[in-house]
């Protein structure tokens, strides 16, 4: 893998599934490069969602922290996010639903 971070099995299978429905035949290099992209955009997408789904008081908490990255901080985040977002396996679930969507559509 190319990435730094860890990928989830199930995200990382979800987006092969989509290529070979897609019926793209892509080197193993260029498999990985699509697959770094798709996961970088689902990834987005899902951190889009999560951010809607928060609270307003806890969205603006988010958003003050990430105008000054130094107090960015794993704990600070578990707090904001911990269990401020009612539902989310809804989200996860909607998120790739849309991504399917748009990847299947567009690419």
């Amino acid at each position: 893998m190319t990435m730094e971070r860890p990928r989830n099995p199930f995200i990382t299978n979800f987006c092969e599934v989509l290529m070979k429905k897609k019926g793209l035949e892509l080197t193993d290099e260029n498999k990985e490069k699509e697959l770094d992209r798709m996961y970088s955009l689902y990834e987005s997408m899902l951190g889009r969602r999560m951010v809607e789904a928060l609270p307003e008081d806890k969205k603006a908490k988010y958003m003050e922290i990430l105008r000054d990255l130094g107090q960015l901080d794993m704990q600070k985040i578990e707090e904001i996010f911990g269990d401020n977002v009612s539902d989310p396996e809804a989200i996860m679930k909607e998120t790739l639903e849309e991504f399917s969507d748009i990847y299947l559509e567009n690419r």
